[in-house]
């Protein structure tokens, strides 16, 4: 079974709209900073334990091989979680997300909790470590973690110029006739995790759609990273239509267009890390104002709306440094004071450039 192109779309569009989360001043920086050799070791985190996160091209052949393996091992490893749907330990990861979708308390559905909301960020670098930290303890991998420089190869006008869009890799742009990708690691793989809240057997697909790839641009994402406050940036790198974000995964299609089975493609934790890496960038570039800086309603304003409720006097509760971050025990809760500084002592990484 595959979604159509059109719903699954407007599935992952769903949850972003042109108005941000509630309306705020925007503030621009006058020129960027260098961000480069930067860093903020703080606890147990320091040079000599640091970690590298690699864009996928600097990664060794060797390693790049023993990252799939890794992965396809997740998916070879029986769930350990009760989440909906889950039949492997990589679908554990998809369900969570897709239950953060979806949150449901006592049997009632919420709502989405981790997109168009002001946690969406800090919750996502907490989601890219545990899916880092399944990788490492339970499949024994033990090189660098990826990236994708997407805005790299929009700006060379040729986005999937990467060789991890081949079929030694994570498969070519060849698909079959449903969209299903035939070639690379994932090959023929069968999803159960979707459409929406069911469970029904489909083909692992992409669908490759240039249309927002415009998005993806360097001089899109230094538009965004020019802002000084957090809700600004925030705003403009991820939740806006034309968010390199949202960019990055409407590119891409299939899959990882379709917001509840979106974790399903691995090519999601090289585009999400990709995503962290511009928040840490944008964090170097004034760390005294932006390494703690966090804002936004802690509850989707836009599914409030479309309930008919109406923001109390007092607004919206808003996102704070001691908003908790789960991921159903699959790691302890943290706090997301815990997760800003990437070298503060829970985390320990960087990115080569």
């Amino acid at each position: 079974m595959k979604f159509t192109q059109t719903a699954a779309l407007a599935a992952l569009l769903a949850t972003v709209t042109a108005k941000a989360i509630h309306a705020q001043p925007k503030s621009v920086a006058k020129k960027p900073v260098d961000t480069k050799n930067l860093h903020f070791y703080n606890g147990t985190c320091t040079p000599e334990n640091i970690r590298v996160r690699k864009e996928w091209r600097n990664i060794t052949p060797s390693e790049k091989s023993a990252y799939l393996k890794a992965e396809q091992c997740l998916f070879n490893l029986p769930a350990a979680t009760t989440l909906s749907g889950a039949t492997s330990r990589f679908s554990d990861l998809q369900s969570l997300h897709r239950d953060k979708t979806n949150q449901t308390i006592d049997g009632v559905y919420v709502q989405d909790i981790i997109h168009n909301v002001g946690q969406f960020l800090p919750w996502h670098r907490y989601y890219m470590h545990t899916h880092e930290t399944l990788l490492r303890t339970e499949c024994g991998y033990t090189g660098p973690m990826s990236w994708w420089d997407e805005a790299k190869d929009a700006d060379a006008g040729d986005f999937f110029r990467s060789d991890m869009w081949t079929a030694e890799y994570f498969g070519s742009t060849n698909l079959d006739e449903n969209a299903c990708v035939i070639d690379g690691a994932f090959a023929n793989t069968t999803e159960n995790i979707g459409p929406l809240l069911e469970h029904t057997d489909y083909c692992f697909y992409r669908a490759f759609d240039l249309t927002q790839v415009q998005y993806c641009t360097s001089e899109k994402v230094a538009e965004c990273t020019q802002y000084n406050d957090y809700y600004s940036f925030f705003n403009c790198m991820v939740i806006y239509p034309t968010s390199p974000h949202v960019a990055g995964h409407a590119a891409v299609s299939g899959m990882m267009a379709e917001i509840d089975c979106s974790a399903g493609d691995a090519a999601f934790f090289t585009h999400h890390n990709y995503v962290d890496r511009m928040w840490w960038q944008w964090q170097q570039g004034n760390a005294t104002s932006r390494m703690f800086d966090i804002s936004g309603n802690s509850l989707n304003e836009t599914y409030l709306a479309e309930q008919g409720d109406v923001a109390p006097a007092a607004g919206w509760p808003q996102t704070t440094l001691d908003y908790t971050l789960t991921t159903h025990d699959i790691l302890p809760d943290v706090q997301i004071r815990d997760v800003v500084n990437i070298q503060g002592g829970y985390l320990c990484y960087e990115y080569d450039y």
